[in-house]
């Protein structure tokens, strides 16, 4: 009788063992379904950009933690509503790139952190902005705002109580070239990225009429975005989040780090 519920017992934890693997085995091959990961993305240099070396930094760094994991990557370059919109839909694996807020985080699962970007005031040198403490005391001026584009939750609280005035344009560019004309007072954009899209388009001989403020409106951080309408979502996360620590316990990271602030992301 001992005998018998002995090999019950045995019998018990060699299924469940089984079912285990069988479970482990699921989770992975929902992951590992999709050997090409689909990604939606913009044009937003130097992060991402079709002719940037490596796709620019930010397209760079999710390459390099798929293919640590086995994966490739297929990037499609498309305006910046109609990427977030078809990667909600399930049409892409992911998104590169969102900032973190907490709207974003309804809207997809989002990656451990990719980059750092601090969000500045850029002002023409002979109109300079006032020291500023909270966004009411900028309420004389005039901002230029790049449709779609997240800000932070008090900027469009401000902006919904009518408290700044806006004007949208569908461009980071258009807006540059809105504030050289004097038509906005005010374009809040990535210090890093605004820089470069103006060294890009405009070139040093106007760049250099622009300045920023020291205060910024936001520093935030960088995310892969990835569907909920996807089953393997969650999982191909884990995936990438475990090939990002790779690259940075290898240096590798902070190397492209290096290859940005140097300008070496541009074509």
């Amino acid at each position: 009788m001992k005998s018998s519920r002995l090999l019950f017992s045995i019998g018990v934890v060699v299924v469940l063992i089984i079912i285990g693997s069988v479970g482990s085995s699921l989770i992975a091959s929902q992951a590992w379904a999709e050997e090409v990961i689909t990604v939606a993305t913009l044009e937003y240099a130097p992060w991402t950009g079709k002719n940037l070396k490596f796709n620019g930094f930010v397209n760079h760094v999710i390459t390099e933690a798929f293919r640590h994991k086995g994966f490739s990557v297929k990037f499609t370059y498309l305006p910046w509503k109609r990427a977030v919109m078809e990667t909600k839909n399930g049409n892409y694996s992911a998104l590169s790139y969102v900032y973190l807020s907490k709207d974003r985080e309804k809207e997809f699962y989002l990656s451990d952190p990719i980059s750092t970007e601090k969000i500045v005031f850029f002002h023409l040198q002979s109109n300079p902005i006032k020291n500023w403490k909270t966004l009411d005391d900028l309420k004389e001026y005039k901002f230029g705002v790049t449709r779609g584009y997240t800000y932070t939750k008090e900027f469009w609280q401000a902006v919904e109580s009518k408290r700044l005035k806006v004007e949208v344009a569908d461009s980071d560019k258009q807006n540059f070239k809105k504030l050289f004309a004097g038509r906005i007072d005010i374009f809040p954009s990535g210090f890093v990225n605004g820089y470069s899209l103006l060294q890009k388009e405009f070139g040093a001989g106007k760049s250099h009429l622009l300045a920023y403020h020291p205060k910024p409106l936001s520093e935030t951080t960088g995310h892969l975005a990835f569907s909920r309408r996807r089953q393997n979502s969650e999982s191909l996360r884990q995936v990438f989040n475990q090939g990002l620590a790779e690259l940075k316990e290898a240096g590798l990271y902070d190397q492209f780090v290096v290859d940005l602030l140097a300008g070496k992301y541009s074509p």
